[in-house]
């Protein structure tokens, strides 16, 4: 029996964020991989080419994600994975990412600040898989 699992790709360098979300999507049936820098991750993009990317901007430097966001919307393999930024960023900085979704400025096509609650995460990878390949 082949996998069907919908496969979501977590860039987060929290290992204790990779569990929580784990525990929330896997019983959902989804696969999730996870990665802890955003080289790491980008190099698991190109392997897996998942059908959601989970991402954290603040990784080694404070807007990291944001500029790994940027490279895969100008690749061709990876433009179309749907990006949805779990950040704490928009409450450090005082600005409403969300307001900028799909923007070059957000590049993602949801927005969910940390802390984050199981059903919001599980309906932002729901919807964001919506648009995703078969």
């Amino acid at each position: 029996m082949a996998d069907t699992a919908k496969t979501v790709l977590l860039i987060d360098d929290d290992a204790d964020v990779h569990e929580v979300i784990k525990m929330i999507l896997e019983p959902q049936g989804f696969r999730v991989e996870c990665a802890l820098t955003g080289p790491k991750g980008l190099k698991a993009a190109r392997e897996l080419m998942p059908d959601v990317l989970l991402l954290d901007i603040m990784l080694d430097t404070p807007s990291e994600g944001f500029h790994l966001a940027y490279e895969m919307k100008n690749d061709e393999a990876l433009k179309d994975i749907p990006i949805v930024i779990i950040s704490s960023i928009g409450q450090k900085m005082g600005i409403d990412y969300a307001k900028e979704l799909g923007t070059e400025y957000v590049p993602a096509t949801q927005f969910i600040d940390k802390p984050f609650d199981a059903e919001t995460l599980r309906r932002a990878v729901s919807e964001a898989m919506q648009g995703s390949k078969p």
